[in-house]
């Protein structure tokens, strides 16, 4: 039987998270020496999987973090094919999630939400095409499983209409939803208050469905 790597033995740098910055991600919060004993057990054996919920909301805050350290950096947009890595492409705004990854993570709206917290959330946007990501499971067959959008609300009283396939979907600032899409393409249209995506406070699009869907992050950064 083949051995089966763990969620973290793609990164070499665990040993460079600050504890602190796990705990900010874990309600409620568990005392430091708890979360800095289980992060060094998983740099000493990165391949144990989580025994609890506890232990898997510590993974899934581990795996922010590193993926914040190991996204591409912004660079010299000219050079925008070299910012690319396995995680993030900026070029053609997916986010590619390693399908083996759902054997430690099987449910992928969490695994998701970790990647969009991990490589975008505090992400300096340099336009406003990266309103609009595409999620893409990577393995033997890449799989499109759905969308993100990341409304720019510009106050907290912001409010946004998203209405999917006839259905009207509201997000208010620092929201976090995700609509049902099962078509491989969703017709959407939006109508934004205090706020816009794509540099419009209303207008039509089409996106990426999936098993997945379309997730809307309507947290102000």
């Amino acid at each position: 039987m083949a051995k089966l790597s763990g969620l973290f033995d793609s990164f070499d740098n665990l040993d460079q998270i600050d504890v602190n910055s796990l705990i900010t991600w874990l309600k409620p919060a568990p005392q430091a020496v708890q979360v800095e004993n289980y992060l060094a057990n998983k740099i000493l054996y990165p391949q144990t999987i989580p025994m609890t919920e506890e232990d898997m909301k510590i993974d899934l805050a581990i795996l922010r973090e590193v993926l914040r350290l190991n996204g591409p950096k912004n660079t010299n947009p000219a050079n925008a094919l070299l910012r690319d890595n396995t995680l993030l492409n900026l070029t053609l705004r997916k986010i590619l999630i390693p399908e083996r990854f759902l054997q430690f993570v099987p449910n992928l709206v969490s695994l998701t939400w970790a990647f969009v917290d991990g490589l975008l959330l505090t992400r300096r946007k340099e336009d406003k095409f990266q309103d609009l990501w595409t999620i893409v499971t990577v393995g033997d067959m890449d799989e499109i499983v759905g969308s993100v959008i990341l409304p720019q609300f510009s106050s907290r009283n912001g409010e946004m209409d998203l209405d999917v396939q006839g259905k009207v979907y509201k997000i208010r600032t620092g929201a976090l939803m995700v609509v049902p899409c099962g078509k491989d393409r969703c017709e959407v249209g939006y109508k934004i208050k205090n706020g816009q995506v794509l540099g419009k406070a209303e207008s039509a699009l089409e996106l990426y469905g999936g098993k997945l869907g379309i997730m809307v992050d309507g947290r102000l950064v």
